[in-house]
C-alpha cells in the first residue's frame, strides 16, 4: 500500500544527502518522549511536579486510589485549601503528570462539585491581593545614588540591571543566571559579543524570551534618558 500512495503522488524521486537509517520502534518512543517532557519549561515542569507531589501524598494520606474522580479532586481541594490558597492550582500540574494515565482527568476537573468546591475555597478564603509596587525613575535615582556612594562593582551592576530590566521591558529573569544549576541554558543567556554601540544607541541580542518560545530571538535598543542611562552605563 506504501508504494502504491507513493507512486500514486508522483514527483521527482531524490535521495536525501544524508542517508536516513531507520530506528528502532522503542529508540523512538524514547526520541517522542524526550520531545515531550521539552515541551515546556524545565522550571514550568519543576512546579508542576509540586503540585503532582502534593496529589500523590494526598491520596497515601487518606487511603485513596490515584484515580482523579470528580470526587477524589473535590476532597483534595477541600483538604490543601485549609493550608495553601494555591492548592486548586496545583491541578494543573497533577494534570500535566497523570493526564496519559487518566483520559478523563479534563472532564473530571470540570466536573460541577469540583468548580463549586474550588469557588468555595477561594470564597471562604478571600486572601486579599498583595502586589509589589511599581519601580520608578526615583527608584533608579537612589539605587544610582547608592553605587556611587558604595563604589562596588556589584552595586554598580545591579543598577545596571535595573536600568535595562526598566527601558528594555524585560522580565528580570531574562537578565539574571537562575539560581539552580539544573535551570541554567546558555542558549537564553544575552551574549556579551551581541552587544553594539552605534548613534549614540545600545543594543544587544536577547535569544530568548517566554513569548518567543522556539528562540527567534529579539533586538533590544536602548536611547539616551536621562536618569539611569542604559547606554551610558552599558
Amino acid at each position: 500500500m506504501e508504494r502504491v500512495l507513493l507512486n500514486a503522488l508522483g514527483g521527482k524521486r531524490t535521495a536525501p544527502r544524508v542517508p536516513r537509517p531507520p530506528m528502532e520502534l522503542a529508540d523512538l518512543d524514547a526520541r517522542a518522549l524526550y520531545l515531550q517532557v521539552n515541551a515546556i519549561e524545565r522550571s514550568t515542569s519543576k512546579n508542576y511536579a509540586t503540585g503532582a507531589r502534593e496529589y500523590i501524598n494526598f491520596c497515601i494520606l487518606h487511603s485513596l486510589p490515584l484515580d482523579p474522580t470528580p470526587t477524589t479532586l473535590s476532597r483534595y481541594v477541600a483538604y490543601s485549601s485549609q493550608f495553601i490558597a494555591s492548592g486548586p492550582k496545583y491541578l494543573t500540574g497533577v494534570r500535566h503528570f497523570l493526564k496519559d494515565l487518566y483520559p478523563d482527568f479534563d472532564a473530571n476537573r470540570s466536573h460541577p462539585i469540583v468548580k463549586a468546591t474550588i469557588r468555595g475555597a477561594k470564597k471562604v478564603r478571600a486572601d486579599s491581593v498583595n502586589r509589589k509596587l511599581p519601580l520608578r525613575l526615583a527608584h533608579l535615582q537612589s539605587f544610582i545614588n547608592v553605587a556611587h556612594c558604595t563604589g562596588t562593582y556589584d552595586d554598580f551592576l545591579f543598577i545596571v540591571l535595573l536600568s535595562c530590566a526598566f527601558y528594555g521591558c524585560h522580565r528580570m529573569g531574562e537578565l539574571v543566571q537562575k539560581n539552580a544549576r539544573s535551570l541554567f541554558d546558555w542558549r537564553k543567556i544575552v551574549k556579551r559579543a551581541s552587544l553594539t554601540f552605534e548613534n549614540r544607541h545600545a543594543q544587544y541580542r536577547l535569544p530568548y524570551h517566554k513569548g518567543d518560545p522556539f528562540f527567534r530571538g529579539t533586538d533590544v535598543i536602548f536611547t539616551y534618558q536621562e536618569i539611569a542611562d542604559p547606554v551610558l552605563m552599558l
